[in-house]
């Protein structure tokens, strides 16, 4: 089993109803309806959301609750934000990134990794073998002290709307896109979603939303 700690928008939220409505798309002029079902699977399996703490397995002794208190202490000392976002690409894919200076979402992200490395599971030579595959010295390094290469300097919030796709199939997808984010300029981050996948493959699923501190409401 492994635990994640997301950003998940509030159910009804605009940024919610985008999402859903856009991973449950199967026709869009242009694309294969198989092709846009295999352009969509991971991020459907994932959740709409973006990553604060990349899936990991709990340690030896460690629990749901301590896991849980990890969170909560994070959230108790943050003060919810708003983040701009705009529709963009990140290493080859499209992607919902912020669209000015990200610093207090790298705070988050760095204070979760801080507070739940004491009770996350090594990974496996096997496993740092098996994702090494195009990291630099910096990434393979990270990768071997966290678990995960793209951590501290190396974080990007980001939302994944699909996989990599041709020219031509991201032309038709930031044109839908596009036509769903008219009005959505900005989200408020204002709780931390701890997500379990019961086993190797499973779809993610919502465990609980820890709130942050009430601050400044998009």
């Amino acid at each position: 089993m492994r635990y994640a700690v997301y950003y998940c928008p509030p159910s009804g939220s605009e940024l919610d109803r985008l999402g859903r409505q856009w991973l449950a798309t199967s026709v869009l002029p242009g694309i294969a309806s198989e092709r846009l079902n295999a352009l969509l699977s991971d991020a459907r399996r994932y959740g709409w959301h973006a990553t604060i703490h990349a899936p990991f397995a709990l340690a030896a002794g460690a629990s749901y609750e301590d896991l849980r208190q990890a969170v909560l202490a994070v959230a108790q000392r943050t003060t919810s934000f708003v983040l701009p976002l705009q529709l963009d690409r990140l290493a080859g894919f499209l992607a919902l990134r912020p669209s000015a200076e990200q610093a207090a979402v790298d705070a988050l992200a760095a204070a979760c990794l801080d507070a739940l490395e004491p009770i996350r599971a090594p990974v496996t030579e096997a496993v740092i073998q098996r994702r090494a595959a195009g990291l630099d010295a910096t990434g393979l390094a990270l990768l071997r002290r966290y678990g995960y290469p793209y951590v501290l300097d190396r974080y990007r919030f980001h939302m994944t709307l699909s996989a990599s796709a041709s020219a031509h199939e991201e032309h038709v997808m930031h044109e839908a896109l596009a036509q769903l984010m008219t009005s959505l300029s900005s989200v408020n981050i204002d709780a931390l979603t701890i997500c379990r996948e019961v086993s190797p493959g499973a779809d993610f699923e919502m465990i609980e939303r820890v709130p942050l501190r009430m601050g400044k409401a998009a």
